[in-house]
């Protein structure tokens, strides 16, 4: 009511309204609950304010933050409490905005509530630059592929050389245009009535097109009969597909369905400075992409998998193998200004693994530099993640399958110069492929840790787990949305909050 959620409490109610401070709510005493006679009028009737999972009675005050781990509280009508968070409030976010010494972090229910899932999915991937693909999926005049984002099925088209997005939806009757990746289309054709896009959106023809996609004619005799002039005030140059904000860089087509966020660059903010020396092979066709895309079911949450990779605090434990190569006292933050993160391996060590520096020719230009002996350990929000080394680089764009579940589409990726090494690159995947395996058993593991009543968030450990923080603070930051939301974190010298 107002703004507030109000929890009954079994044993509570029959509150006097003339109880005094003894036996009222302490609601008057908080910013977010001015007392006043509904406040009185509820809290007689045993109900009190929940703020981030808070319970304020007359008699104490139980914190079980978004989860409500209280024996014997319950929701009048027997719905539990944490289905109704409010999580568009910033009293929600309160603990974990604070600095990263003093925060804690989010709620174990943000990986499992249905309610945060569905808001996410507008305030977060439909309001975020997403990558939705890797440029070498689109990379011929004529690919096209469809995609998710949120609540959005889209369609990517290689246009003549430029990406194109537009919502998967035909302007006639809405059935979805594109179901699965195809190749080599001058137009894109309704399987319902035929009507026809080209890749630049614009409606071509009504089901008199003179060939469909299997180059079946539509006979003379019905061919006038088709014809959409006697249709009053119709124009095909209106009709076109619903266009989809889309741009690309480093290697990636991103795009941004709800069309208000700020430039992609200024989105990506310092990392195009960071990974300048690595544009050229990423942007200018100097990438391959190896015979290796490899695509992964988790049973996670996709926020666990982003926060695993943007900390190496767990590296010991669960990639002894790689601190080989990439040790823990190796690492530095690299981090500026824009919706990313940023570490830095510095220098890399030879361990006898599959990554080590120097066993393929390095990226073109690199050789004789500090990057040469270096790998970039980077996340650009809300989805993607990868390392760059010296010779390759491994990418993972995660995309929601609901609150509980997640996929990634995995790339490895190397210079022409070093395609000749099948073998070491068959090594180099599957040492990966591994890293990325140990990752999601380890993620899965927390998905089902969080869900226990009585977890309700940790504590950072500012050396290894500032990314963390970082990335729940642009977490928070679009879920409550309005004009904070496109505000861009300073790098990691500068408070987040």
């Amino acid at each position: 009511k107002g703004g507030v959620v109000w929890v009954h409490i079994r044993g509570v109610g029959g509150v006097s309204e003339r109880g005094g401070e003894g036996s009222r709510v302490k609601a008057e005493k908080s910013k977010y609950h001015p007392m006043g006679p509904l406040a009185m009028r509820l809290t007689a009737r045993g109900l009190v304010p929940f703020v981030r999972g808070t319970i304020m009675t007359t008699t104490n005050e139980v914190t079980a933050r978004a989860k409500v781990a209280i024996r014997g509280a319950s929701w009048v009508g027997s719905t539990t409490c944490r289905n109704y968070v409010d999580w568009t409030a910033p009293a929600v976010y309160e603990q974990t905005m604070r600095p990263v010494n003093e925060a804690t972090t989010m709620p174990g229910a943000v990986y499992h509530d249905q309610n945060f899932f569905d808001i996410e999915k507008k305030r977060v991937w439909e309001d975020s630059w997403v990558a939705v693909a890797e440029m070498s999926s689109l990379a011929k005049p004529g690919d096209v592929i469809p995609v998710t984002v949120g609540s959005s099925s889209i369609i990517l088209a290689n246009d003549g050389g430029t990406i194109r997005g537009f919502h998967n939806v035909c302007r006639h009757r809405g059935a979805q245009l594109v179901s699965k990746p195809c190749a080599n289309r001058k137009t894109i054709l309704c399987p319902y009535h035929r009507w026809g896009y080209a890749l630049d959106g614009r409606l071509m023809g009504t089901p008199s097109f003179d060939a469909d996609e299997q180059g079946r004619t539509i006979p003379e005799e019905y061919r006038e009969k088709l014809r959409t002039h006697h249709v009053k005030d119709f124009d095909k140059k209106k009709m076109g597909l619903h266009p989809v904000r889309t741009d690309t860089a480093l290697g990636l087509v991103f795009a941004n369905v709800g069309g208000e966020a700020p430039l992609l660059k200024t989105w990506l903010g310092d990392i195009l400075h960071t990974l300048e020396p690595y544009i050229p092979a990423m942007e200018g066709g100097g990438v391959v992409p190896t015979v290796h895309q490899t695509n992964y079911q988790t049973e996670c949450n996709w926020k666990v998998l982003v926060e695993n990779f943007v900390e190496y605090y767990h590296l010991p434990a669960v990639h002894p193998a790689l601190c080989d190569v990439s040790g823990v006292d190796e690492h530095r933050s690299e981090q500026g200004t824009g919706m990313y993160g940023c570490f830095v391996t510095d220098p890399l060590t030879k361990g006898s693994t599959a990554i080590d520096p120097g066993r393929l020719p390095p990226w073109r230009g690199i050789e004789g530099t500090p990057n040469a002996l270096q790998a970039y350990h980077t996340f650009i929000y809300p989805n993607v993640f990868f390392s760059v080394y010296p010779d390759h680089f491994f990418r993972v764009i995660v995309r929601p399958d609901g609150p509980t579940r997640s996929f990634e589409s995995a790339t490895l990726f190397t210079s022409p110069e070093a395609l000749d090494n099948t073998a070491m690159l068959e090594e180099i995947h599957a040492f990966w492929d591994n890293v990325n395996t140990e990752d999601i058993s380890i993620c899965n593991a927390v998905q089902l840790g969080t869900a226990a009543n009585v977890y309700d968030g940790g504590r950072f450990s500012f050396r290894f787990e500032e990314p963390v923080h970082r990335f729940q603070n642009m977490m928070a930051q679009m879920m409550i949305g309005g004009e904070g939301r496109y505000r861009m974190p300073q790098g990691s010298k500068d408070e987040i909050n």
